[in-house]
This record gives structure tokens, sequence and C-alpha cells, in this order.
């Protein structure tokens, strides 16, 4: 084999091993991405409770300090 052929073989080579690594580092990408996503609306749920419960905290402090003044 002459070195030319040795060097393509080994590009091949190289280039073949870079493909799999980023087929890899792409479905990392995906995972994180979905990961990432789920977080998401799990914090936009959480939010959207947080609000619902400090809305019913007020019209309770509210509901309290009207007994509290009219016995």
């Amino acid at each position: 084999m002459t070195d030319t052929e040795i060097q393509i073989k080994a590009l091949v080579s190289e280039i073949h091993n870079l493909k799999k690594d980023f087929a890899f580092k792409l479905e990392e990408i995906q995972a994180l991405y979905m990961e990432n996503k789920k977080h998401r609306e799990m914090s936009e749920k959480l939010e959207l409770e947080n609000k619902h419960l400090k809305q019913q905290i007020k019209q309770l402090e509210e509901e309290a300090e009207s007994m509290l003044n009219h016995p």
C-alpha cells in the first residue's frame, strides 16, 4: 500500500469516527432538549399554582380580617 492509500484510509476512518461522535452528540442534545422542555413545562405549572395559592392566601387573610373586625 502506498502512503497516499494509507492516508486516505486513515482519513476515511477518522471521518467515520467523527460521524459516529456527531450522531451520539446529536442524541445527547435531543435528550437534553426534551429534558429542558419538561422542566420548563413543570416550572410554568408550578408558577401558575403558586399564583393561585397566593390569591387564596390573600382571600383568606381578607376573610380573617373581616371576621375580626365584625364579630
